[in-house]
């Protein structure tokens, strides 16, 4: 370092020096301001700008070299050998152009990197090919490790030319290019002439058809005013583009900016242009179409948003293979989700023939690295005028067509129809009953029975939740919990059913230990710990008797917080239960990360148990998980003797359902949780389980 400093400060005329910087700095700035209009050009101009920008660029580089060259001073007789010297020229503009080009079709950071990289290098070749052409009576010694640093200075300081002005924060961040550039030359530079030492020599002579610095001074004079002149031509070549500018700017206003696909702006003036062309008395169906990609999260999660970019930008290229006709339209409207128009057919099968071409390229595997992606689409459509005569309302039917198809395992294109339209209406007027429902003490809890295997004895209950509406009646939690749960009022509902559960397990004379069914979104809750904690306070429930049921989806979604969520819980001594268990797709990596004091089988595997091979085999196989891991296991929906005497052969612990009683009031199972306990060998109350979702 030293070393490197000694060399700026003693041998190096300090004003050209200076002169070297500046014109370093000027060439910099231009080139990296010509590179992102180059970027920005059409891919026909794209060649001829990124030509003119490597050769500022280039000239740039040697200039500065030679510059700088000038400036030092070998206290003997030197020259300058002229072919190598003007290689060295076109080795600075070959691999500029060859790091722009890079860099121009660069779609990653690593990408953008790799070409300022090249750059750097460039650097690096252009400078000790210009240095071989240095003659001096005598010999130029090297010092690898001053080498090898100016190397690294110039490749990392080069690599991040680019990265900044591809994957810029701020509208200023081409600046940090501009200065990446600029020190990957000066520092390369400095700090390779630091790394040499002369050994003369009296043998050697410098022959005279050298280059001399007077002449050197002259051709670098000659080349700034040739690349500013070119400068000053790249800026009246952009005034005479200004229309085109514009037009590129409007195009890309209205282009999805990762797909290249026409974005919502653009599909708002396409049916803009459709309602004029009715207005004017045009008659014409025209059929919209929502898609809705299936499995796109897993992907994003799996993979990486770079796994899901590459899927998004592979879909829209094969959009525009399909699209034969100008009255067919795709636009991305959303993350996932696309729109299509269909104007002037014939059939309804034409519009359903289309829906089906543009699925069939979406089902197509995506490559992607080494591996290859596969999503799926749900697809619905309304037709103008047939389903609805407004064409502002069109988007609204085929969106409700698109989740009835995604809601259908079989049926993956749907078409709006007015029972879609009156279960929309209904859902609405359901939500803001719902929003009402807690204010007006609306719900209430019910409870089931559950019993141990052997004894048949009441071990607890399960609390499960009615919602009595004024005017409908009882409406079933199948109905009521979805619409809860995608409107967010899951959570102040779920937040009411842990607590009425707590008190009213609190004034039991038995000890009962009560669970209360948890829905992921409570689980996400900051202030969920807390509340669950105020709420045992307030009751004075012991914490003991508290269990906690949580579902695989639950802990899925997001497994981190979910397990530092249900550690915190297990400190305060509340137990957690798996419930639904073998419904999810990753029960047995859940269940040995997890904390679980309880399996709870899903009723669906229950019901014939006794007659059906495959379930028995599936309860059979949870039975023993659930003893190698010592966790109890609570069978749920027993109806019948014989699934009753199945579950005792494989030694299952409790069971609950209807073979032992229906749902009861609250003060019937209060009656019940009032009787003493009976028998010294009388199994200990272990649960009751508390559930918004049966």
């Amino acid at each position: 370092m030293l070393r490197v400093i000694g060399c700026f400060t003693q041998e190096h005329n300090f004003l050209l020096t200076m002169a070297a910087a500046v014109v370093c700095m000027l060439g910099s700035g231009l080139s990296i301001r010509l590179f992102m209009r180059a970027r920005r050009a059409r891919r026909s101009l794209r060649r001829i700008h990124i030509g003119l920008t490597s050769m500022i660029a280039g000239a740039t580089v040697w200039a500065t070299h030679f510059i700088a060259m000038l400036a030092y001073d070998p206290v003997v007789e030197h020259g300058y050998e002229p072919v190598i010297t003007g290689a060295s020229l076109l080795v600075a503009i070959a691999g500029s152009a060859i790091s722009f080009s890079i860099a121009a079709e660069a779609r990653s950071n690593w990408a953008s990197v790799r070409g300022g990289a090249t750059l750097g290098l460039t650097i690096v070749a252009m400078h000790y090919l210009g240095m071989s052409a240095y003659l001096i009576p005598g010999r130029i010694i090297w010092n690898p490790q001053l080498v090898m640093a100016s190397i690294i200075l110039g490749v990392v300081f080069g690599g991040l030319a680019f990265h900044r002005v591809l994957q810029p924060l701020t509208p200023y961040c081409w600046l940090g290019g501009v200065l990446a550039m600029f020190l990957a030359v000066c520092l390369m530079h400095f700090t390779g002439m630091g790394a040499i030492s002369i050994e003369l020599d009296p043998t050697i002579v410098v022959p005279p058809q050298v280059i001399s610095d007077t002449v050197l001074g002259f051709l670098v004079l000659s080349l700034v005013s040739l690349f500013l002149m070119l400068g000053l031509a790249t800026f009246l070549i952009d005034v005479n583009m200004t229309e085109q500018t514009s037009s590129l700017l409007k195009d890309a206003a209205l282009r999805d900016p990762l797909t290249g696909l026409p974005n919502r702006l653009s599909l708002e003036q396409v049916l803009a242009d459709i309602r004029q062309g009715l207005q004017e008395g045009e008659d014409f169906p025209v059929a919209m179409l929502t898609i809705d990609l299936d499995l796109f999260k897993e992907i994003n999660d799996l993979h990486g948003h770079a796994a899901g970019d590459c899927v998004l930008r592979a879909i829209a290229a094969r959009f525009e293979e399909v699209l034969d006709s100008p009255f067919e339209f795709v636009a991305r409207t959303g993350g996932d989700e696309f729109i299509a128009l269909k104007r002037r057919y014939t059939r309804i099968e034409d519009v359903r023939a289309f829906a089906e071409s543009l699925r069939a390229r979406i089902l197509e595997p995506v490559p992607f690295n080494d591996i290859m992606l596969n999503v799926g689409a749900s697809v619905g459509f309304a037709i103008y005028p047939d389903d609805r005569q407004s064409l502002d309302e069109l988007q609204h039917y085929s969106d409700l067509a698109m989740y009835r198809a995604k809601a259908d395992p079989h049926e993956k294109i749907c078409r709006f129809d007015a029972y879609m339209d009156q279960q929309s209406r209904e859902r609405i007027t359901l939500l803001g009953d719902l929003r009402q429902a807690l204010s007006r003490d609306e719900f209430q809890l019910c409870y089931q029975l559950q019993n141990d295997v052997d004894t048949h004895a009441v071990v607890g209950f399960e609390v499960l939740l009615r919602w009595l509406h004024p005017e409908r009646g009882f409406i079933s939690p199948e109905k009521f919990v979805p619409i809860a749960e995608s409107s967010g009022l899951i959570r102040e509902i779920g937040l009411w059913v842990l607590r009425t559960a707590c008190f009213e397990a609190a004034s039991w004379p038995n000890p009962y230990r009560v669970a209360v069914n948890i829905s992921p979104q409570q689980l996400i809750q900051p202030s969920f710990v807390e509340s669950v904690s105020d709420i045992l306070i307030e009751s004075r429930l012991d914490p003991e008797q508290l269990e906690l049921e949580v579902t695989e989806a639950s802990i899925i979604d997001d497994q981190h917080n979910t397990l530092k969520v249900m550690h915190r819980l297990k400190t305060m001594g509340i137990r957690i239960a798996m419930d639904d268990f073998g419904t999810g797709y990753s029960s047995l990596s859940t269940l040995q990360a997890f904390p679980f004091d309880k399996i709870k089988i899903d009723r669906s595997f229950i019901t014939d148990v006794h007659k059906d091979e495959q379930r028995a085999a599936i309860v059979r196989s949870t039975m023993l998980l659930g003893a190698a891991l010592q966790i109890p296991v609570l069978a749920e929906g027993v109806e019948q003797a014989d699934e009753l005497e199945f579950l005792k052969r494989q030694r299952c612990d409790e069971v609950q359902g209807f073979f032992f009683g229906r749902p009861m009031s609250v003060a019937d199972a209060r009656q019940i949780a009032s009787q003493p306990l009976v028998g010294k060998n009388c199994p200990v109350p272990i649960s009751a389980a508390s559930s918004i979702r049966h």
